[in-house]
């Protein structure tokens, strides 16, 4: 089964500290405890990131040149089309590199879900295994199993075939 989830119908939703926007593409939940949540954040300022205590997020620049994240002990770089996998309770400010950010985000509990995030480029052919999958669009239309997917659209998919025409980009998450 695919299910496609529309950029336009994501609702923005402001930081409580100004710095930005986050549009939540899904999440699974059970009895109260998060699994997994997908988002684009749009970072438009330096600032201090949310604290996700006991959960873990990969973080992946896909438009702009970046971000440097300072941390008490260490400094990550969250480079574009990277995915960058840290703890969500890490107390880590952000430093844009050189103007305003577009990030996928994946924040999930280890203890649930043991998620990868991987970025493939057309033209190619891909077999899904028969687990559940994210796939989001970055560029060109990609055909998932009969249905389109364009830029910004996210499909969650369970296996299946997807064919990435030669200008196609897409972040496939694997749950």
């Amino acid at each position: 089964m695919t299910r496609i989830i529309k950029a336009a119908d994501l609702v923005p939703t402001p930081w409580k500290n100004g710095g930005g926007i986050t549009h939540e593409i899904a999440s699974h939940a059970s009895s109260g405890d998060v699994h997994w949540r997908l988002s684009i954040a749009d970072v438009d300022r330096d600032g201090p990131f949310s604290s996700f205590p006991g959960l873990s997020r990969i973080l992946t620049v896909i438009e702009g040149r970046g971000m440097t994240l300072h941390a008490a002990k260490t400094t990550l770089h969250a480079l574009p089309h990277q995915p960058l996998a840290f703890a969500g309770d890490l107390p880590v400010e952000g430093r844009l590199n050189d103007g305003p950010v577009r990030n996928f985000n994946l924040i999930f509990n280890s203890q649930q879900v043991t998620p990868s995030v991987r970025l493939h480029q057309g033209p190619q052919t891909l077999a899904l295994a028969p687990t559940d999958h994210a796939i989001h669009g970055l560029t060109g239309a990609v055909d998932l199993n009969g249905s389109t997917l364009h830029p910004g659209d996210t499909a969650l998919i369970t296996g299946g075939d997807m064919h990435l025409t030669y200008q196609t980009q897409i972040i496939c998450v694997t749950f």
